[in-house]
């Protein structure tokens, strides 16, 4: 604004000019927030330029609010403005159909396709869950801006939380005061929103997204969020199916179990672990007594039975760090890290306690034959420790093939029998 001699006071003119800065730092803020597109702001941007240009401070108010009205007209849902934010959303569904197209790694091309949300729905933290079909539980594999507490290690139970709940009833989540609704301890949520992923009538898994301020989301972020939804539900069903394909190849199908590969592998690597770092490891093999007797009295079905139900008793058995698995027909492996021979023997006698009070399919009772062998005292190879697990186990079972009485241990062979 150009200030002429006698035309106006020295404070008005100062009052005009804070009044031209405070309009240009709410476009950028709109801009930053995302409530404006950058065209519209540079678009109002130079109005405000031209109103600057004024000679009188009262032509420069009256052009700011001329912009003002453009500007609540905009915010306020007009024609322009709708038009405006139905632009937005078709280049972001357009960049992400492009990062679908571009990007072959399933869990990158996640992670890209929520940083484009971010041009469309102005949020501070997403997260896509994805469900696992196995377990039925949702699992994190992707997150953009600062985790809150849906993220990280951690899996929700169908029926636990809004995630769950939106997974399992294939229905949108809307939150727009956390605080005042009481649905999160967390202070810095205050917005939540999370819509299903379904493909072909199946749901896939949850998109959340979340803000600090309140009413950050409305009805059209969420049908936005919806759209978003389909497009990545594709790339969604490529991360279960490789994810399926890695358990197929890594477990047992009847009992649920890792299978002999993957307790090969994972051994392998733990002894490398505990090999650098000075740590113990033991590995303990059990067999079920008498199983081929049990096998041909009532026939294979009955065995399977028996097998799968015996899997998920070592499951439940097991600590997190174990590694289980199913070696070969009734022989069952158990790597237990951190673990010395003393440690194991006192495992082995409460999982063989546990094994002989449990009642099986058909009301059966089993007992089971171990052998166990350490690292680094036994052996200091995988297959090495795993041949003398089978001696021990050899040593525990010779000469009877009648169940085995409670167990007693050799010190020196490492052996329950």
């Amino acid at each position: 604004m150009k200030q002429r001699n006698g035309a106006g006071s020295k404070r008005l003119v100062e009052a005009t000019q804070r009044f031209i800065r405070s309009e240009q730092k709410l476009l950028e803020v709109l801009f930053a927030r995302r409530i404006l597109r950058k065209a519209d702001c540079e678009h109002f941007a130079k109005d405000l330029d031209l109103s600057a240009s004024k000679k009188r401070s009262s032509d420069v108010f009256g052009s700011a609010i001329a912009i003002n009205k453009k500007l609540m007209a905009a915010l306020s849902g007009s024609k322009a403005g709708a038009r405006a934010a139905k632009a937005t959303a078709i280049d972001v569904l357009y960049e992400m159909s492009r990062v679908v197209q571009t990007v072959e790694d399933p869990p990158e091309a996640l992670r890209q396709m929520l940083v484009r949300m971010r041009e469309g729905i102005a949020f501070e933290n997403a997260t896509l869950f994805v469900t696992d079909r196995a377990t039925g539980k949702l699992e994190p594999v992707a997150t953009v801006g600062e985790p809150i507490d849906l993220i990280g290690h951690v899996n929700f139970d169908r029926g636990r939380g809004f995630s769950s709940w939106v997974a399992q009833q294939r229905k949108p989540v809307l939150l727009n005061d956390l605080h005042r609704e009481g649905g999160t301890s967390a202070p810095s949520v205050r917005s939540f929103l999370s819509v299903p992923i379904v493909l072909q009538g199946e749901s896939m898994g949850v998109i959340n997204l979340s803000h600090s301020r309140p009413e950050a989301f409305d009805e059209e972020s969420q049908k936005l969020l919806s759209l978003m939804g389909h497009q990545i539900a594709g790339v969604v069903n490529r991360v279960i199916l490789r994810r399926e394909m890695e358990r197929l190849q890594t477990t047992d199908d009847l009992t649920s179990l890792y299978n002999k590969r993957h307790f090969d592998l994972s051994l392998g690597a733990e002894i490398e672990k505990a090999r650098r770092y000075g740590h113990t490891l033991s590995v303990m093999v059990l067999d079920i007594d008498n199983f081929k007797a049990l096998n041909e009295r009532h026939g294979q079905p009955v065995g399977n039975e028996v097998l799968s139900d015996f899997g998920k008793l070592l499951k439940k058995f097991a600590r997190t760090t174990d590694c289980v698995a199913r070696y070969s027909g009734e022989e069952f492996m158990i790597m237990l890290p951190h673990t010395d021979a003393k440690e194991a023997k006192c495992a082995a006698e409460r999982l063989r306690s546990i094994v002989e009070s449990h009642s099986f399919p058909r009301r059966k009772r089993l007992t089971v034959s171990v052998g166990i062998a350490t690292f680094p005292v036994d052996a200091n190879e995988p297959t090495a420790l795993i041949v003398r697990a089978d001696q021990a186990l050899y040593q525990s079972r010779r000469g009877t093939l009648k169940p085995v009485p409670a167990p007693a241990f050799d010190a020196e062979a490492n052996t329950i029998n």
